[in-house]
């Protein structure tokens, strides 16, 4: 109001009145122009609508439609704000969405034009395949190639199968390879993992993933050997990342023939229901399943063996009649037989050792039912009781080709006790004589050379037979220059007479070479002989003899023209 207003005013409130409501008639609501630039920012389920000012609004409130022909589905709050955020979109047919904008001012208002807009084109990645690991002792570096639609990559690694969280997550990166260190075993399968592709919110994870940390190679492995009992323990050096280990026990080194395998989650392992005096082969090996570490070396035990007696008779059967004469008035050999025959069974012998027992025509086998001939040449027949003994291998040696003089040899194994041994049969040159002694020397010590050489595992050993030699080949009187070979080259080798170990010789004064004399002979001459290694003991010596009534002359027919040297001895276990 001017000044002239308010003076008429003064005249009369009517007046005034009148003249203020035609005043406020004259300034009525201006209307808004219609809004414009009406835009939408979206994603794949969001939108932002967005408009400009409209002249002489106040407010606006924005629609949203799905169509053209079809009313609003939502609406703004009325306000003076030019946005609209939208969440929980989804795309429709054909453009997803309309939108218009009303802007207000008073009861005047203008209304925009309809706005369609579509939502962001999902974009899914590929999940990533190819994927490759390299593992060493305690880290694995994962690598893949790059996946469709990714921009970013993560790797989660869980000690879990069922990978529920994740005990290790790598950042989301634009890195195709992920290192991890530090890793342990965890049982099974260590460590599992995906690759996950990422492309704005879309994450898409690759199948799962196995790591499996490999296993160090057992450094060595100890047998140990213990008691005759079957049973041996083997400890061996922890192997890396090994969560058990398993164990092979078997019969030969190439471990191939009777092969057991065990399992320990220690570092050692007894196994019991072995065979004593059998040599078994170990190996080890570490175990992270389902990883294998490589084999240790493979370590040989012997379990040891329980003693083994034995009994040993040496006689010469005279089988081919050479010893007959019409002065010695003995029998054919087919009549004799039987009474050499009867002599072995009554012995209790289980090895007996014949000489000039040509096998066509002496057939002495035949006397000994249950028996074996373990070895066989030139009239050397060695026997053995097959219900007691094993023999694991046999041969001949070649004394003198000329003089056609050898001796044979077996390898005995006693069934109850396990214990291995050899028994070697040989028949000396005959007859006095330095000459002769030298050739029986020299015979001595190829069969101990021999012996020695098919004998690497130093088995115990027995030499039985006939060396034509005692101590009167050393009667300097008889025999100038002679001396007893057999002795001095089997004493030197370390091999001692059973008649000198034994403790109360039976019958020793009588000569092994009976001659078919009577009465004996009792010159404590012994041509048979029975020589061991010192590990042998010697429990009985005695020459058998069958004596008449009375005991002063033997008993007749003479079955041969030797008497039998029965040994009872005790082979160590080893």
């Amino acid at each position: 109001m001017d000044s002239r207003f308010r003076r008429a005013c003064a005249l009369g409130v009517l007046l005034c009145l009148l003249t203020a409501g035609l005043s406020g008639t004259a300034h009525a609501a201006t209307t808004p122009s219609t809004p414009t630039g009406l835009k939408a920012v979206t994603t794949d389920s969001t939108a932002v609508l967005t408009w400009n000012a409209s002249d002489n609004a106040t407010k606006y409130r924005a629609c949203l439609k799905v169509a053209r022909d079809k009313p609003c589905m939502r609406f703004s709050p009325t306000s003076s704000k030019r946005s609209w955020s939208l969440s929980n979109l989804t795309p429709t047919a054909d453009t997803d969405y309309y939108f218009l904008v009303t802007a207000y001012n008073g009861d005047r208002s203008k209304t925009s034009s309809l706005k369609g807009f579509n939502l962001r084109q999902v974009v899914v990645p590929d999940a990533p395949t190819a994927i490759k690991q390299t593992v060493s002792w305690s880290k694995a570096t994962i690598t893949w190639p790059a996946a469709k639609n990714a921009t970013e990559y993560s790797v989660c690694m869980s000690a879990s199968e069922a990978m529920t969280t994740c005990s290790r997550q790598s950042p989301r990166s634009t890195e195709r390879s992920v290192t991890f260190r530090d890793l342990t075993p965890n049982g099974g399968g260590d460590y599992f993992y995906r690759v996950s592709a990422h492309t704005g919110s879309q994450t898409v994870p690759s199948a799962r993933q196995r790591i499996d940390l490999p296993v160090a190679k057992v450094a060595d492995i100890a047998p140990v050997r213990g008691a005759a009992t079957g049973q041996a323990t083997a400890t061996w050096t922890p192997a890396l990342n090994s969560e058990s280990y398993e164990i092979q026990v078997a019969r030969n080194s190439a471990m191939t023939s009777g092969v057991r395998t065990l399992t320990s989650p220690r570092t050692s392992v007894s196994q019991s229901g072995l065979t004593i005096g059998t040599t078994y082969y170990f190996r080890a090996r570490g175990v992270n399943s389902p990883r294998h570490g490589a084999w240790s070396p493979v370590h040989a035990v012997r379990l040891p063996s329980l003693p083994a007696r034995i009994t040993v008779m040496t006689y010469n059967l005279c089988g081919q009649d050479k010893c007959v004469t019409r002065s010695n008035g003995m029998m054919k050999w087919s009549t004799r037989r039987t009474f050499a025959g009867g002599i072995v069974r009554d012995s209790g012998a289980d090895i007996v050792a014949t000489q000039e027992s040509h096998d066509k025509d002496t057939q002495f086998g035949r006397e000994l039912p249950g028996f074996g001939l373990a070895a066989y040449y030139s009239a050397k027949s060695l026997f053995y009781d097959k219900a007691k003994y094993d023999v694991r291998r046999s041969g001949k040696i070649t004394l003198s080709a000329k003089e056609r003089k050898y001796a044979v040899w077996a390898e005995f194994r006693e069934t109850a006790t396990r214990t291995t041994f050899i028994v070697v049969d040989v028949h000396l040159q005959p007859f006095k004589g330095r000459r002769l002694d030298d050739m029986r020397a020299k015979q001595s010590q190829i069969m101990l050379d021999k012996i020695r050489s098919v004998n690497p595992e130093n088995l115990p050993v027995v030499y039985a037979g006939d060396y034509n030699s005692n101590k009167s080949n050393a009667d300097q009187s008889r025999y100038k220059g002679g001396y007893d070979a057999p002795k001095k080259v089997l004493t030197a080798a370390g091999l001692v007479n059973t008649v000198s170990r034994a403790a109360n010789p039976v019958h020793r004064t009588f000569n092994s070479a009976n001659q078919a004399i009577n009465p004996p002979l009792r010159n404590g001459d012994h041509v048979d002989h029975v020589y061991v290694d010192r590990r042998i003991a010697v429990l009985q010596w005695r020459i058998a003899v069958e004596m008449a009534p009375g005991g002063k002359r033997y008993a007749t027919p003479f079955a041969t023209d030797h008497n039998p040297i029965r040994t009872v001895l005790e082979v160590p276990g080893r």
